[in-house]
């Protein structure tokens, strides 16, 4: 969506370990855009997993109907972060996700989002039941299985996967290659951006230490850059923090130690009061923070 919205890829990553990936974008975007963007997370699994289960036959192998369920387990109960956070966002203690983007983003009522994520998600079991051939068959299809069906299933299950991730490895790879060039310079701060405070942090312990205070009017595209060298301490946090319990963060570590480091962080707020927000434990070397003004 980033790329559709006219935004440059700066980083393209995937995780095989812990199963997680991430997508460093620069470039700035309306409201809605960035409302779309919170949901594609979401949203490309979905439109994945519906065209998988539109396709599949009711009936099928083991390997096939294992992959139906798994599938639809896992993809479907994606939404039920959709359905808790907007609860928390409306008594203002949702933790920064794509769901709190999204609402903050859309100014869509929490409430409204949570019937729509239930609906979507009665819906997608409804035609998941469609089809197999009954619930009771289909977890019996496991306790009857014989060792000769699990092996052949295996034979290929494993090298369509290990395709799959062989695949996104040369993606990975393809991908950061010519996008190299189009990272932002990590240690200095972009020449839009003006200091705001340097901090020794070796004099003492921040807690919750406003560094600069700004406020908008209408909505705004805000950047936040820290640049931190000679650090070793155990705890630090740099946020922005704003109005209905908006929190988001520029910098973070723990047991973090760097002879140099900096951190990006931009994002299109809405009106009200915002600040950015230190919080160290004592530590060598020194935390400088530049801010983009809107």
């Amino acid at each position: 969506m980033g790329l559709l919205f006219g935004q440059t890829l700066t980083e393209f990553n995937v995780n095989f370990l812990n199963l997680d990936a991430y997508v460093g974008m620069a470039g700035s975007l309306t409201q809605s855009q960035l409302a779309i963007q919170s949901v594609a997370g979401a949203g490309l699994p979905l439109l994945i997993w519906f065209v998988f289960i539109r396709l599949a036959p009711r009936k099928a192998g083991f390997s096939l109907e294992v992959l139906k369920l798994v599938g639809t387990m896992t993809v479907l109960n994606t939404l039920l972060a959709w359905m808790i956070l907007p609860i928390l966002y409306l008594f203002g203690k949702a933790p920064p996700d794509d769901v709190t983007n999204f609402l903050r983003y859309s100014q869509m009522p929490p409430l409204l989002l949570i019937v729509a994520a239930i609906v979507l998600y009665g819906l997608g079991w409804a035609l998941f039941l469609s089809k197999i051939d009954g619930l009771r068959k289909e977890f019996l299809l496991f306790r009857t299985t014989d060792r000769e069906t699990l092996t052949a299933g295996t034979r290929t299950t494993v090298p369509v996967m290990a395709s799959l991730m062989a695949a996104c490895i040369v993606l990975t790879f393809t991908l950061n290659g010519p996008v190299a060039g189009n990272a932002p310079a990590r240690f200095s701060p972009p020449q839009d951006f003006v200091p705001v405070a340097q901090i020794e942090l070796s004099t003492q312990a921040y807690s919750d230490e406003t560094l600069a205070t700004f406020s908008l009017d209408t909505p705004a595209y805000v950047g936040v850059f820290i640049a931190v060298r000679n650090i070793n301490t155990t705890y630090f946090d740099l946020s922005v923090i704003g109005p209905d319990g908006y929190r988001s963060t520029v910098l973070h570590g723990e047991g973090y130690s760097a002879d140099q480091d900096g951190g990006l962080w931009e994002e299109n707020l809405s009106p009200g009061i915002y600040q950015v927000v230190l919080k160290s434990h004592p530590s060598p070397g020194t935390a400088s923070s530049y801010l983009k003004p809107p």
